[in-house]
């Protein structure tokens, strides 16, 4: 789980896939100027609000997780790289008049670089103000053979934007690698304006 940059360039390169990653592209959306601020969830005991300006959101990790704006993408990693999580909003008009739960499966299937993708589990996001999709399962990181178990979430706000959240883990036994930060981690994404 050390290939950092290769995780965030899967994310990007897989939503660019199903008409999503290029978030600067505006033409025929509403105008970002015209979204609210959601108030940031509030954080458990020791975590802290991130926040991504430039993309419009915010969200809370776990305490001694690096976390860091790459563009208008995020990452967030556990201490040992257990578990990777990306996180992108997209503007796109696909973005906008998809629901979530094909939005979600639909990245899951075009995540770059991967073979024997198999989604697992469908479910909405619990605890999630927003529509939301999620998607479980697995794939192989066909360059290194290294299973993994990856999570692809869709969070539709209205018609301005649907954020995107994929992480990858490595296999923990049975169990997904930090599990529980996992699921606080996408119940607390909230939007907020994108300052362009």
């Amino acid at each position: 789980m050390r290939a950092t940059a290769l995780l965030v360039a899967t994310l990007i390169a897989g939503l660019a896939g199903v008409g999503c990653g290029d978030e600067e592209k505006f033409a025929g959306s509403p105008d970002p100027a015209t979204e609210r601020n959601d108030p940031p969830a509030k954080p458990p005991p020791g975590w802290r609000t991130f926040a991504n300006r430039r993309a419009g959101f915010t969200v809370s990790v776990p305490p001694g997780w690096p976390a860091r704006a790459r563009g208008s993408a995020t990452l967030i990693r556990s201490p040992e790289r257990l578990l990777a999580v990306t996180i992108a909003a997209d503007r796109s008009e696909a973005a906008r008049t998809t629901r979530p739960n094909g939005y979600a499966l639909r990245a899951f299937r075009a995540l770059p670089g991967f073979r024997g993708l198999k989604p697992m589990q469908r479910r909405r996001v619990a605890r999630s103000p927003y529509p939301s999709a999620r998607v479980d399962g697995i794939g192989t990181l066909a360059q290194r053979r290294q299973r993994q178990h990856i999570t692809v979430a869709a969070f539709r706000r209205g018609k301005h934007a649907t954020y995107a959240v994929v992480a990858f883990a490595a296999p923990a036994g049975h169990a997904l690698a930090h599990a529980g930060e996992l699921n606080q981690l996408l119940a607390s994404l909230r939007a907020r304006r994108p300052v362009l």
